[in-house]
């Protein structure tokens, strides 16, 4: 079973830290690393760029069969998630702990609601 990852992006997203995270996320996938998680408790800006990034990171992690999971949204990040609808695309959760743990037993990766709180490490 392949590693997961956590990935913490810088903590303002937009068009040049979106092709840096796009390229570690990329790094990871041709490596076989498929389950991926985005550690977004940092985060205080982002844009249609960084959106686009999540995404197509989404889509090459699915079909390779694992999956984008984030965690830590809260603040402005968190209402453009939830303005967009892309927190019911992408599983959202809580905690860093919360997102690793998601790939235990019985679970379907799908969204969950968040209680709140930052990431923790």
């Amino acid at each position: 079973m392949s590693p997961i990852r956590v990935v913490v992006p810088d903590k303002e997203l937009d068009l040049a830290s979106a092709v840096r995270m796009s390229r570690v996320l990329q790094e990871h996938l041709d490596a076989g690393e498929i389950r991926l998680v985005l550690d977004l408790g940092g985060l205080t800006y982002v844009d249609s760029s960084g959106l686009g990034e999540m995404l197509r990171a989404l889509k090459r992690a699915r079909e390779g069969g694992g999956d984008l999971r984030l965690c830590g949204l809260f603040g402005y990040a968190l209402r453009i998630f939830e303005m967009t609808g892309l927190d019911k695309v992408l599983a959202v959760y809580a905690t860093r702990q919360e997102a690793l743990t998601s790939w235990g037993t019985g679970s379907d990766g799908r969204p969950t609601r968040r209680s709140g709180l930052a990431a923790t490490s």
